[in-house]
C-alpha cells in the first residue's frame, strides 16, 4: 500500500512540474513537444526546445534566471516554447544531441520543425554549443532565430 501512495504521489509531481514549467516559470506558454510541430505550421513560429533534467546542477542554475528573464518572456511570445523534462525526451534518432546529449540545452527548429543547428550559443566555443548558463545568451540566439526568419520572409 505504501509504495502504491509513493507512486501515485511521484506521478504526481511529475504532472505538477510539467504544468508549472520545471522551474523555469508558468508564465511561459509551454506547449508539449506532440503537439508543438503542428502549432508551430499553423502560426509560422519556430520552435524553441529546453531539454534538462530535474537532478542536474547546471539545470537549477538556469530556472531562475530563465524564470525571471522580462525580455526572454517578451520573446516567448513568438515562439512555440517547448520545456522536456527528464524521459519527456523524444526520440528521433539523436536529432536533438547535435554535439551531445548534455543538458540543460537549447535547441531551435523552423516552423515546419526542421532542426536548425545554426542557431546556438555564440558565447560559446565548439564545445556545448547549445548549453546557455544566462537568460542574456538565450535572448541573443532568439533575436538571431528571429532576424533570420524576419529577412527571409522580405525577400
Amino acid at each position: 500500500m505504501l509504495i502504491r501512495v509513493l507512486v501515485a504521489f511521484a506521478s504526481l509531481g511529475l504532472v505538477i512540474s510539467n504544468l508549472t514549467g520545471g522551474g523555469f516559470g508558468t508564465q511561459y506558454s509551454w506547449v508539449e513537444w506532440t503537439k508543438a510541430k503542428d502549432l508551430a505550421r499553423e502560426t509560422n513560429r519556430p520552435i524553441m526546445v529546453l531539454f534538462h533534467k530535474t537532478w542536474c546542477g547546471a539545470c537549477k542554475s538556469l530556472k531562475p534566471k530563465f524564470a525571471n528573464a522580462q525580455r526572454l518572456l517578451e520573446l516567448s511570445e513568438k515562439f512555440v516554447m517547448v520545456n522536456v523534462e527528464d524521459d519527456e525526451e523524444p526520440s528521433e534518432d539523436g536529432k536533438f544531441t547535435i554535439d551531445g546529449g548534455y543538458i540543460p540545452r537549447i535547441v531551435f527548429l523552423d516552423s515546419q520543425g526542421n532542426l536548425r543547428p545554426e542557431y546556438y550559443n555564440k558565447a560559446r566555443g565548439e564545445k556545448y554549443k547549445y548549453f546557455y548558463p544566462s537568460a542574456d545568451q538565450i535572448v541573443n540566439t532568439m533575436n538571431d532565430v528571429l532576424k533570420s526568419i524576419n529577412s527571409k520572409s522580405e525577400l
